[in-house]
């Protein structure tokens, strides 16, 4: 991937932009208790590939992002559990600094 090894100030204005749409790389996690963590930036985006739960969803920024154990952003919502089900062929988005799987699913992570 031509962008994941460039440094935050040597982006185009349109690399700069494909990154934050995830376009840095991706990643496939199936494997339980297997955690992800970006080298160089963030994880974007999580596609479900198996309805999936997940053991550690880590935000890059205090409560700005959903995580595991949390409520979300501002205390706004409910508390994720690790046994809280997403379904296949869902979609999150936010800027996480690690994700692992906890007993069940596939996702693939995007790097922003």
């Amino acid at each position: 991937n031509k962008m994941a090894g460039k440094g935050l100030r040597s982006y185009t204005v349109q690399e700069a932009q494909n990154a934050t749409m995830g376009q840095a790389g991706s990643v496939y996690l199936d494997t339980d208790g297997t955690t992800f963590t970006p080298t160089s930036g963030v994880v974007v985006a999580i596609t479900m590939v198996q309805e999936t739960d997940f053991d550690t969803l880590t935000p890059e920024s205090g409560t700005e992002c959903i995580e595991v154990g949390s409520t979300g952003y501002e205390s706004g919502g409910d508390t994720l559990a690790n046994t809280d089900l997403f379904p296949s062929g869902m979609t999150i988005y936010g800027r996480w600094t690690s994700v692992s799987i906890n007993t069940n699913g596939a996702c693939i992570c995007y790097i922003g």
